[in-house]
């Protein structure tokens, strides 16, 4: 690998970390999560188990969730947009 590559995948890496990282103690952080199926009920379950696997890998828990589904040409697209606490 060149350095110019080992560069751009670190600072990834770095970002990755600092956007996935567990949840600092008495902050909360906006998240979303998203679900795609052929039928409304597997999206909104894709959608909250995205959602339930975040807030696990930030080592905290949903404090509120919002959901909006819409139908895009046969399949349903469901986003969660949620705050996450630490525990």
């Amino acid at each position: 690998m060149s350095k110019r590559t080992m560069l751009v995948a670190a600072v990834l890496a770095a970002l990755a970390a600092g956007i996935a990282g567990p949840v600092r103690a008495g902050t909360c952080q906006p998240v979303k999560a998203k679900g795609v199926a052929n039928k409304l009920t597997t999206a909104t379950l894709y959608a909250q188990a995205d959602l339930k696997q975040t807030a696990k890998s930030m080592k905290g828990k949903v404090t509120q969730a919002t959901t909006n589904c819409e139908r895009v040409f046969s399949d349903f697209h469901c986003k969660i947009n949620a705050v996450v606490c630490p525990k």
